[in-house]
């Protein structure tokens, strides 16, 4: 059998990386969760990591149409794309069909850094803004009706953008090696509330199988 010759710097790089990315979010509990947490799977014949899937759910449970964008990324790596990230004009009193989301390090509803990350790659063909105004911090409410200027508009008020993180929050694990989702359903419920900030707040939870 044949191989490339070891070289010392063969795993000085990898080793490097690590280090560097476990000093950057330092030894918290949180962090010894969420670095090491299963997330993907190696596609076969490629060697390649392939993102498992997993399903998110939203629930409206106000009266006004909530506006959103939610998806995966990252944030330990400094290359990560929000690919397959979802955008949302949800009504009132209604909730979602679950979608499949590709499994990362975090799950975000409105973060301040799924924002960015989305808007400084915009270029990149694996980012699609199919919705500009709903590309926001957060979650508008608006009460203003289909076809209006408003309708896409905070009228009502907003919700503060939440982070999730995997093997914090959620899991990916799979309960058979063959398959490639995980094992449950992250739902996102939207309720009104005077005491949250804007008026209105998210609440998660994680639904095992």
């Amino acid at each position: 059998m044949s191989g490339r010759p070891f070289s010392s710097s063969a795993w000085r790089l990898p080793l490097v990386s690590t280090l560097l990315a476990w000093g950057a979010v330092g030894c918290t509990t949180t962090a010894l969760l969420n670095l090491p947490a299963a997330t993907s799977d190696f596609t076969p014949g490629v060697g390649l990591p392939t993102p498992r899937v997993i399903q998110v759910g939203f629930i409206n449970n106000t009266p006004f149409r909530a506006i959103f964008t939610f998806g995966a990324h990252d944030q330990y790596d400094q290359e990560t794309l929000p690919t397959a990230f979802g955008q949302l004009r949800l009504e009132g009193n209604s909730s979602s069909a679950q979608v499949a989301q590709p499994c990362r390090q975090s799950f975000s509803v409105g973060g301040a850094e799924l924002v960015r990350l989305i808007n400084e790659n915009e270029a990149d063909p694996g980012i699609n803004v199919s919705d500009p105004r709903a590309l926001i911090q957060g979650v508008n409410f608006s009460a203003a009706p289909l076809g209006d200027p408003l309708e896409a508009e905070p009228t009502e008020g907003t919700a503060e953008g939440l982070v999730f993180l995997s093997g914090v929050d959620f899991t990916c694990q799979r309960t058979n090696i063959r398959e490639t989702t995980g094992t449950g359903l992250l739902l996102f419920t939207f309720e009104q509330d005077p005491a949250a900030p804007g008026g209105f707040r998210i609440d998660f939870s994680f639904i095992q199988p």
